[in-house]
């Protein structure tokens, strides 16, 4: 009897004790986030040639027979199938659908930029630095995305929040900021009734007749007109460079047809004014009767009520204590889309903020070529002639433009552009991988596109523990890349992959181990048998 069987039990009492083993561990990470079971596969050993039972062909090759000499674990197998996707409550929670791993680094390794190791666990917070973390504090990698520009980085990077320190009540608190954006546009559509009657009438100058009853110094009205009011007026918040948020109001008022010479027939006129707070005025007009004046000018009516002129004046800054005359308002300069223009200074107490900030009104109708058509050279030389008024050149009105019907005045529609400070309030991870900011002031930035990494091999990857993998040789290097591309899947937001562990399977793996380890110790006991039986015939 050979000690062999003896030996071939051992090796598959060995190999199905490893096998249990990587059952046992897919049992235990059953829950665990990200991760991939294992499946032992067996393969042979050495097989050995036979003295006897082999048998001649005709050709003269021999059949030799061979016998095996036990088993052994050959491969402990990564299966890399996609687990099941759960939902969570932190956004910094991601998961890949798909093909692709997260790339983190380890801060304590040699690894200075780029991944060091690769996951599929996506279970990551911001720690006290902003920086996008897993479990070990091990930083998430991606393409950092400029936030003036919108364009992104070539390379890796740590995540991080874009964090500043500031001084707050005399107390250092860290803060994500949005900076402030000066309004340089704003919307208005009205809607303005017909049959109002002029409320500011002027012999001299018809058209700008509210102009010679401003004063900013009164203090004792609601408007800076005393006593009479305009027919309408609307007002709106705009921003100036520091995101300081004013007041911007504009007046509007008919101008009667009976006191301007050369009005087309069946047309209406309406002079308007545009006034900022005086105290939010940096100029040399700040303290005075004109501060706050920003812009006036005349828009014009057809018989249907339509939109068809405009006629805008833009007082110079330099000349702004004098804004109570008409020869200091000058015909307004054209934005790029045509839109007439105001210029004013910004300021606080008397002193300037910025430079000066043009904000272009838009009533609904604009230049084409942005140009007026031949007018006086001031609002001084229009007078009572209606043909004093510079006009748009090829002007174009929209589909929402600002009307006069014979219904009340009110307002449409307005919008500006310009905001003030903001501080993070959300954030976001989109499929693309694209982690956005939402900021209190409305606005959103781009922070970063976090990186996903594919593999020529996944199988060649080694585990490192705490849901990590390692590149090897047998893996190839990491290629780093972004979501959708070069056949990566996407991300989820809000959702982590759990184990890919099927119970069922597992426990039927089990049973087959455990009856496989009971045959090979069977294997041994009854070799021990047969040897022990040999040994007595010589007794």
């Amino acid at each position: 009897m050979s000690f062999s069987t003896l030996f071939i039990g051992g090796t598959g009492v060995q190999a199905h004790s490893d096998r249990m083993q990587v059952v046992a561990n897919n049992i235990a990470n059953v829950s665990t986030i990200g991760y991939k079971k294992g499946n032992a596969l067996f393969g042979t050993l050495m097989s050995q040639n036979m003295a006897s039972g082999g048998a001649q062909y005709e050709s003269g090759a021999n059949n030799v027979s061979q016998i095996g000499m036990g088993v052994a674990v050959s491969e402990i197998r990564t299966t890399f199938a996609e687990g099941p996707i759960e939902s969570s409550t932190e956004f910094t929670d991601l998961a890949i659908t798909g093909q692709g791993f997260f790339g983190v680094r380890s801060t304590t390794g040699s690894v200075s930029t780029g991944a060091s190791h690769y996951t599929r666990a996506g279970n990551f917070r911001f720690n006290n630095d902003a920086y996008l973390t897993d479990p070990q504090d091990y930083r998430v990698q991606g393409y950092a995305i400029d936030r003036e520009t919108g364009e992104v980085a070539s390379s890796v990077s740590d995540v991080q929040l874009p964090y500043e320190d500031i001084v707050i009540d005399g107390q250092d608190v860290r803060v994500i900021r949005s900076e402030p954006l000066a309004t340089s546009g704003l919307e208005m559509i009205t809607t303005l009734d017909a049959l109002t009657t002029d409320k500011f009438t002027s012999t001299t100058n018809p058209f700008f007749a509210m102009l010679e009853e401003y004063n900013a110094l009164d203090t004792e009205s609601d408007t800076p007109f005393g006593i009479n009011s305009p027919s309408y007026s609307s007002s709106l918040n705009v921003y100036d460079e520091d995101g300081n948020e004013r007041d911007l109001t504009i007046y509007f008022d008919p101008v009667a047809t009976t006191t301007i010479s050369n009005a087309s027939p069946g047309y209406s006129y309406w002079e308007y004014l545009v006034t900022l707070p005086p105290e939010a005025d940096g100029s040399s007009a700040y303290g005075s009767s004109s501060a706050g004046l920003a812009g006036l000018g005349v828009i014009t009516f057809d018989g249907n009520g339509q939109l068809v002129n405009h006629s805008a004046f833009s007082l110079e800054t330099t000349s702004a204590a004098g804004g109570k005359s008409l020869g200091s308002w000058t015909p307004s300069t054209f934005d790029d889309d045509g839109v007439p223009q105001l210029t004013f200074d910004f300021g606080s107490n008397g002193s300037t903020i910025g430079t000066s900030q043009s904000i272009a009104y838009d009533f609904g109708l604009s230049s084409s070529s942005g140009t007026w058509l031949s007018g006086a050279a001031t609002a001084a030389g229009v007078g009572g002639n209606a043909n004093s008024l510079q006009g748009l050149e090829d002007p174009d009105r929209e589909t929402r433009a600002t009307t006069s019907f014979n219904t009340g005045s009110a307002t449409i529609y307005q919008d500006q552009n310009g905001y003030s400070w903001g501080y993070l309030e959300n954030a976001s991870v989109n499929r693309e991988g694209i982690l956005q900011g939402l900021f209190t002031n409305g606005q959103t930035e781009d922070f970063y596109t976090i990186a996903m990494y594919r593999f020529n091999s996944n199988w060649g990857l080694r585990r490192d523990g705490a849901n990590n993998f390692l590149e090897t040789e047998a893996s190839g290097k990491a290629l780093d890349g972004v979501a959708l591309e070069g056949g990566r899947g996407t991300m989820a937001q809000n959702s982590l992959e759990m184990s890919n562990v099927d119970m069922a399977q597992e426990f039927a793996e089990m049973i087959i181990t455990q009856r496989g380890f009971q045959a090979n110790t069977k294997v041994i006991t009854t070799a021990d048998s047969l040897i022990t039986t040999t040994l007595g015939i010589k007794r």
